[in-house]
């Protein structure tokens, strides 16, 4: 008998954080992301110019304390890796979470959310109904660039020196996860969600704000009805070319919901449940060039709870299954109505037993944007936040 380690070709060391990377039996282009710090969490993608693809990213010791920061890599035409990340940011006292970016009237935008911190040490929120991450003083920062003084290779010009001051975008508190959809005359919509306090964060509800062209708010809070527990609003046209789908992660752990506008993002019908699994994670949509709805997220929910009459936990509850695997894309033809394609892209480690389910790895908090027609960037965080993984694969992968 004998062990074949000793014969094997090693290729470990071809491993490098930021190389873009082709593998035998899994599709695409991927790369790892040189991780920041500990966790490396909630990336977002963003086409700076038709030759640069960024990816934002929260790095730092731990969610919801002191020193959490937003964290940028570029990724230029005819480059062999990413740039190694700078940080963007510019609260030390606060934990910055949930970045995005998006391009508007020559400049490029970060929204990011920027919330009170706890000392690790502080146990007193166990003894009440609280949680550690006070998301519920969570300020909406905006900080802007010009684009034209970026230069992808002099990280100086787009660290965080470079950006303006951050802006309050709100006098109250808010959170957001996705990036503004496009509206005519060059304003955006972007969706948001109230985070309070207690309740394990069950009773987080979904608004919209009206950006102008500079980013800055335009009149009220736009509400969801009936949005209790259906957070993270990812919008996509609908296939009419005029509507607007809103899809949410619900708090409950069910399902998909989606949420419809008919005038151009005023008004919202409330969200309903769609054929599609969630885990209490967030998801993220996307109008593809073939007219395709396309929707990364994790293909895993709870079942009916035994302790409600009719299986459905009350709304403003929240359940957490920590399952965040296997990461998988859909895809509908009729506005989410039906999903005929499904594709797990990622499952982890492999560990799915009822001892050692925790070891694989939580693959989480998906972005989704389209380059050419039919070509896919991805990026999550990955193998329980220890780095942002980037895969871009076709959508003729998905389909088969």
């Amino acid at each position: 008998m004998f062990s074949p380690e000793q014969s094997a070709l090693d290729l470990c060391e071809a491993v490098d954080f930021g190389r873009l990377l082709i593998t035998p039996l899994q599709p695409g282009v991927w790369s790892l992301l040189e991780p920041v710090d500990v966790q490396n969490h909630a990336p977002q993608l963003c086409w700076l110019r038709h030759d640069c693809l960024a990816c934002v990213w929260m790095a730092g010791g731990q969610e919801g304390t002191a020193g959490m920061s937003i964290h940028m890599s570029l990724l230029v035409r005819g480059s062999s890796r990413w740039t190694p990340p700078q940080r963007i940011s510019k609260d030390p006292l606060r934990s910055e979470q949930n970045p995005l970016l998006f391009v508007s009237d020559g400049e490029l935008h970060l929204i990011h959310t920027a919330q009170r911190s706890r000392d690790p040490d502080d146990l007193s929120w166990q003894q009440h109904d609280s949680s550690f991450s006070m998301q519920w003083t969570a300020k909406l920062r905006r900080q802007q660039l010009p684009l034209v003084n970026l230069e992808p290779e002099k990280s100086l010009t787009w660290a965080a020196e470079a950006w303006s001051s951050p802006e309050d975008l709100l006098g109250t508190p808010a959170f957001c996860r996705h990036p503004p959809h496009p509206l005519p005359r060059g304003h955006w919509l972007l969706p948001i969600y109230r985070s309070l306090e207690g309740r394990n964060f069950g009773a987080d509800h979904s608004e919209l704000l009206h950006l102008d062209a500079s980013g800055r708010v335009q009149g009220e809070a736009i509400p969801v009805p009936d949005s209790v527990g259906r957070v993270h609003g990812s919008l996509v046209t609908a296939a009419d070319g005029h509507g607007l789908l809103q899809l949410f992660r619900s708090r409950l752990a069910d399902r998909v919901y989606r949420s419809c506008s008919h005038d151009q993002g005023s008004s919202w019908t409330a969200p309903t449940p769609l054929d599609l699994p969630n885990n209490n994670s967030s998801i993220q949509g996307l109008r593809l060039a073939s007219g395709r709805l396309a929707l990364i997220f994790n293909r895993f929910s709870f079942g009916p709870d035994s302790d409600a009459a009719d299986g459905t936990p009350p709304w403003g509850e929240a359940r957490w299954p920590r399952t965040r695997w296997p990461l998988s894309i859909a895809l509908s033809e009729d506005d989410g109505d039906s999903w005929p394609w499904i594709r797990d892209i990622d499952t982890g480690f492999g560990f799915c037993g009822s001892m050692n389910w925790d070891l694989n790895g939580q693959l989480a908090y998906p972005s989704i944007l389209e380059g050419h027609p039919g070509d896919l960037h991805l990026a999550y965080s990955w193998a329980g936040r220890q780095a942002i993984r980037y895969l871009c694969l076709t959508e003729q992968d998905i389909l088969g």
